[in-house]
C-alpha cells in the first residue's frame, strides 16, 4: 500500500492525472480513497485542471474530505480569475459539509470552508460560513466539548482576519481555559495582521500572569518582524515573566540583525549567550566576518560559541572564503560541530566548482 500511495503521489507531480485517478480508485479502504482523492483534486485545481478537479471532488465518498476538496478547487478557481465558478464550487463544499452527521466533524468541517472563502478575499461569505459553523457548535451536548470546538473556530476566524467574530465567540467559551487560549491566539493573529493596538489591549486584559507574557511574547515578536524595533521593545519590557521575557528580546535582537541594526541587537543580547550566538550567524551571512568573529569570541557558553563559529565558517566558505572558513572550523573544540562545518565547506567548494564547469 505504501509503494501504491508513493506511486500516485509521484504520477500527481508529473501532472499525470487520467493515471493517477484510475490508480487511485483501486485502493480498497473506502476511507483512504477518499483520502488521496481529496489530495489529487487539490493537485488538479492548483495545476488549473479546474473541470478534471470537480469531477474528482464530485467522486470522493466522505462528506469531510468531498468538502475539503470542494473548498480547495474553489481556493484556486479565485486565484485563477474564476470568481463566479469559485462561489458555485464553494456551495457544493457547504452542502458537503452540511452533510456530515457528526457535530463537531460538521463545524470543523464549515470551519474550513469559512476559512477557505477567506483566503479567496470573500469575507462576507466566510462570515456567514463562520455562523453556520457556530449554529452547529451551541447543539454540540457536552461543555467540554462544545468549547474545543468554540475555541477551534474563534483561532480560525481570527486567522481569517474576522477579529470581531473571532472576539464574540471566544466570550461564548464556557471552559476558561479554553477561552484564555482562543483570545491569545486572537491576540497573536492581530499582532501579525498589523493591529498592535487592538492586540494589546486584548493581551493586557488576562488575568493570569503566565499567559499575559505568552501573549505579550509573541505580539513582541510580531512587532519585531514588522521592524516596529520599539514598539516591540516596549511591549517586552512589560512582559513580567523573566524567561518569556529573555524569549521575546532574543526574537527583538534577531530581528534587528536580520534587518542590518547590528549595534542595537548587541546591546539587547549582552547577557543573553544564545542571541549573541544568532547575531553572530546574522552578521556573517551580511559578509561581516570579522565582526562576527569578535561577538563569537566573546560568548563564555562553550556549545552557543560553537554554534556561531560553524555559521560563520559555512557564511565564509559560500562567499568563496575557503581558507578563512577552514580557519574558523579548526576553532571549533566540540568534534561533532567541527566535522559538520568542514563538511558545510566541502560542499561549498564543491558547489562553486560545478558552477565555474558550467561557465566554461
Amino acid at each position: 500500500m505504501n509503494r501504491e500511495l508513493s506511486d500516485i503521489i509521484a504520477m500527481v507531480k508529473a501532472g499525470q492525472f487520467d493515471l493517477v485517478f484510475q490508480a487511485a480508485q483501486e485502493i480498497e479502504d473506502a476511507w483512504l480513497r477518499s483520502h488521496v482523492l481529496r489530495d489529487i483534486a487539490k493537485a488538479m485545481a492548483e495545476a488549473g485542471q479546474f473541470d478534471l478537479a470537480l469531477q474528482v471532488a464530485q467522486r470522493i465518498e466522505y462528506a469531510w474530505d468531498r468538502s475539503w476538496a470542494f473548498a480547495e478547487v474553489a481556493i484556486a478557481m479565485a486565484k485563477a480569475g474564476q470568481t463566479e465558478e469559485a462561489n458555485q464550487v464553494f456551495q457544493l463544499a457547504l452542502q458537503a459539509a452540511q452533510e456530515i452527521e457528526d457535530a463537531w466533524s460538521r463545524s470543523l468541517a464549515l470551519e474550513r470552508v469559512a476559512v477557505a472563502m477567506a483566503k479567496a478575499g470573500q469575507m462576507k461569505e466566510a462570515a456567514q460560513t463562520f455562523q453556520l459553523a457556530l449554529q452547529v457548535d451551541q447543539k454540540i451536548e457536552g461543555a467540554l466539548v462544545r468549547s474545543s470546538a468554540l475555541t477551534d473556530i474563534a483561532k480560525a476566524m481570527a486567522e481569517a482576519g474576522q477579529f470581531d467574530l473571532a472576539l464574540q465567540t471566544a466570550r461564548e467559551i464556557e471552559d476558561a481555559r479554553d477561552r484564555s487560549l482562543a483570545l491569545k491566539e486572537i491576540a497573536v493573529a492581530m499582532a501579525e495582521a498589523g493591529q498592535f493596538d487592538l492586540a494589546l489591549q486584548v493581551a493586557q486584559k488576562f488575568k493570569n500572569a503566565f499567559l499575559r507574557s505568552l501573549a505579550l511574547r509573541d505580539i513582541a515578536k510580531a512587532m519585531a518582524q514588522a521592524r516596529q524595533f520599539d514598539l516591540a521593545l516596549q511591549t517586552a519590557r512589560e512582559i513580567e515573566v523573566a524567561e518569556a521575557r529573555s524569549h521575546a528580546l532574543w526574537d527583538i535582537a534577531k530581528a534587528m540583525a536580520k534587518a542590518g541594526q547590528f549595534d542595537r541587537a548587541l546591546q539587547i543580547a549582552q547577557k543573553i549567550e544564545w542571541v549573541l550566538s544568532d547575531i553572530a550567524r546574522a552578521m556573517a551571512e551580511a559578509g561581516q566576518f570579522d565582526l562576527a568573529l569578535q561577538v563569537a569570541q566573546k560568548i563564555e557558553g562553550a556549545w552557543f560559541r560553537f554554534l556561531a563559529l560553524k555559521g560563520i565558517a559555512e557564511a565564509m566558505a559560500e562567499a568563496g572564503q575557503i581558507e578563512r572558513a577552514v580557519e574558523v572550523a579548526e576553532m571549533i573544540d566540540d568534534p561533532i560541530e567541527r566535522l559538520q562545518a568542514f563538511a558545510a565547506i566541502i560542499a561549498a567548494k564543491q558547489k562553486a566548482g560545478k558552477e565555474e564547469e558550467g561557465k566554461e
